[in-house]
């Protein structure tokens, strides 16, 4: 399916259009009750605590099925501090599913962010449609150009954009995007690295628990860093 699409890259400014032809539109204000999601922040918590309260933290971190994961946890963790600090950077991608619901093709993780940031209640998203649906959003900007969606996004010429699109019978056309912005290039550290502080840091814990009070306070990772 869509989702196994290759990763197409792009840098701005560039003679190629990746934006052409995808029914696109941007919304600088867009609501998000209507986002369907798999995991929320309590789910994530629910799952972490179980694996601590009867596996511990060394069988907890070294089952690498657990990895993203344990990464999500600290990354959240940063996300939260950073979004409070300087607000929602890079537009989300709304995934119209053609029944009135949206996923999030990218912003999934900040909506779990959000969960803790009730004063947010919007936030700059590009909606990623289909042709036969594309009269629903004529009230929004349509994104037709590579400069308008990289102007969109605030990047810097030469940035690097990657972008997956979907197939012909998918209820949307742009599936995913990404690009490193320098606003949020300090608090998107990499897996392993996210596992390895995680594990020390839980390591000189006692009784450890994490909830939404945990993700209200940002942990000094990079003191459990090697």
């Amino acid at each position: 399916m869509y989702w196994n699409n290759p990763i197409l890259e792009f840098t701005w400014p560039s003679d190629q259009n990746p934006i052409q032809g995808q029914h696109l539109f941007y919304n600088p204000s867009c609501g998000f009750d209507n986002v369907v999601t798999n995991q929320r922040l309590q789910d994530l918590c629910d799952w972490a605590n179980n694996w601590l309260e009867y596996d511990g933290v060394d069988l907890f971190v070294a089952d690498q099925r657990n990895h993203y994961d344990i990464a999500n946890l600290v990354k959240l963790n940063m996300w939260i501090a950073d979004i409070r600090k300087q607000g929602i950077i890079k537009p989300w991608l709304m995934l119209d599913e053609g029944d009135g619901t949206f996923t999030a093709g990218t912003g999934d993780s900040r909506l779990r962010c959000l969960e803790c940031i009730p004063e947010i209640q919007t936030v700059p998203a590009f909606v990623s449609t289909c042709e036969s649906r594309a009269h629903l959003y004529s009230d929004l900007e349509p994104v037709t150009t590579f400069d308008q969606f990289a102007t969109l996004c605030g990047a810097d010429p030469g940035q690097l954009f990657l972008f997956k699109f979907a197939d012909d019978q998918a209820t949307h056309g742009m599936y995913w995007y990404e690009y490193n912005s320098a606003k949020t290039r300090s608090v998107t550290p990499g897996e392993s690295w996210c596992v390895d502080v995680f594990a020390r840091y839980a390591g000189a814990q006692s009784n450890l628990v994490i909830d939404k009070p945990w993700f209200d306070q940002l942990v000094p990772w990079h003191n459990y860093a090697e």
